[in-house]
């Protein structure tokens, strides 16, 4: 078995987001972190090159999944309805109007929560589709930094 693993906070693959957690008496108010992100991946093999797969592809991998919520405010998809304005949506946590926002400020997340699980689990699944023809049997892992020393993963195994 081999293991390749990319620290984010190391290579640049960081950014910042806001966000809220309504089920959470303290997380529940709009607010940010600065979110990194660790990739594991472990191969029953190497190519004749030597290498499961180049860093610099696994890199290319993540950059593009962590840019979209990099500087945006993720909404739950659920919380979003649309404004009069194009431009803007209104942002409604548990039926109750929370505010309005630029559409270009937002990254609608997929989940019914953006928690450092579910943003675990997004990343994971864009990751491991981009990789999943590039490499065969392996297994993935990845793992969100909010901030320094709260951590949250997801794997399939």
């Amino acid at each position: 078995m081999y293991r390749i693993e990319v620290v984010g906070a190391l290579k640049g693959l960081t950014w910042s987001s806001g966000h809220y957690v309504p089920d959470n008496e303290k997380c529940k108010n709009f607010h940010g972190h600065d979110y990194s992100i660790d990739v594991i991946i472990d191969s029953d093999g190497v190519k004749s090159s030597g290498m499961a797969i180049d860093f610099t592809i696994v890199k290319q991998a993540i950059k593009p999944v962590i840019e979209d919520m990099d500087h945006k405010f993720m909404i739950p998809e659920d919380d979003i309805r649309q404004n009069e304005n194009p431009g803007f949506i209104d942002i409604y946590v548990r039926g109750k109007y929370r505010g309005t926002m630029s559409r270009s400020d937002i990254f609608a997340f997929p989940y019914s929560a953006d928690t450092a699980e579910f943003i675990a689990k997004y990343c994971y699944d864009k990751i491991f589709a981009k990789l999943l023809g590039l490499m065969e049997n392996f297994r993935l892992k990845v793992t969100i930094h909010e901030g320094p020393g709260n951590m949250a993963t997801y794997s399939e195994n």
